[in-house]
């Protein structure tokens, strides 16, 4: 399973696929909208639209990217914002996907626990969970965040995972999201439910940072996830990153 768009293997440049150069530290965002069913069995990507940041210089300048991370997520998350219709006034849900118990799957879990809420406050909007992996909980993810999507009238959940990469490089160093959801432990050939708008009936947005990368990606027979050695400056720099993006769009 490829998690990242921009690894599908296809040629994308016949979809639409654009590569934006930014001013500073070879920072670029990869941009498609995947518009039909055609197109979304072609990719092997369910319809929506896809940004990819990447960044081949944080983990040397994590604090100089901070301000323009920040920004570029901003505004890239406002315009799928826009182009579901999400209402100021509509409640949001954050979920963390993944397993805290394992670093480099834990992106998501690290990010929503970041996530400011205020449950005493009147007609508050916010809301977050972090369901952890069938592995753990014997629960489903994806009913979990039905039910509480149900119980609560969710006009919006936003969600966050660890993704896989085919390029050692791209570790810690790129951000996609999207407005087609996700399918928590396709990066492990896990595959659960698919979490999106169609399944929900609600819009989904997708953060994903790739932190992990299979053995065979390297020649090796054996499949062994992997990951960089420093994960855990870089989660720590990036889950506080996606949670004030997030504190400040919401």
């Amino acid at each position: 399973m490829i998690d990242l768009i921009d690894e599908c293997g296809e040629d994308l440049s016949t979809f639409g696929f654009e590569v934006q150069k930014l001013s500073k530290y070879n920072i670029t965002c990869n941009k498609l909208f995947i518009e039909n069913s055609s197109q979304s069995r072609k990719l092997g990507f369910d319809k929506g639209h896809y940004f990819i940041l990447n960044a081949p210089l944080l983990p040397d300048l994590m604090e100089k990217h901070y301000d323009i991370l920040k920004k570029e997520i901003f505004d890239r998350m406002f315009f799928l914002c826009k182009q579901n219709k999400i209402k100021k006034s509509g409640k949001v849900l954050f979920v963390g996907i993944g397993n805290p118990q394992i670093v480099a799957d834990s992106f998501g879990v690290r990010a929503v626990e970041k996530i400011s809420i205020q449950p005493f406050k009147k007609n508050n909007r916010r809301f977050k969970i972090m369901p952890n992996v069938f592995l753990n909980t014997g629960l489903n993810a994806y009913e979990v965040i039905r039910l509480v999507v149900e119980a609560f009238d969710i006009g919006l959940v936003v969600l966050f995972d660890s993704l896989a990469t085919t390029s050692l490089s791209r570790l810690g160093c790129s951000i996609q999201f999207n407005d087609a959801g996700l399918t928590p432990g396709s990066a492990l050939n896990n595959f659960g439910m698919a979490i999106n708008r169609h399944s929900l009936n609600v819009p989904c947005i997708s953060v994903g940072v790739p932190m992990m990368i299979s053995s065979k990606c390297l020649g090796q027979e054996r499949d062994i996830v992997l990951t960089d050695k420093d994960v855990e400056e870089q989660l720590s720099f990036l889950s506080q990153l996606l949670a004030d993006v997030v504190d400040e769009l919401f």
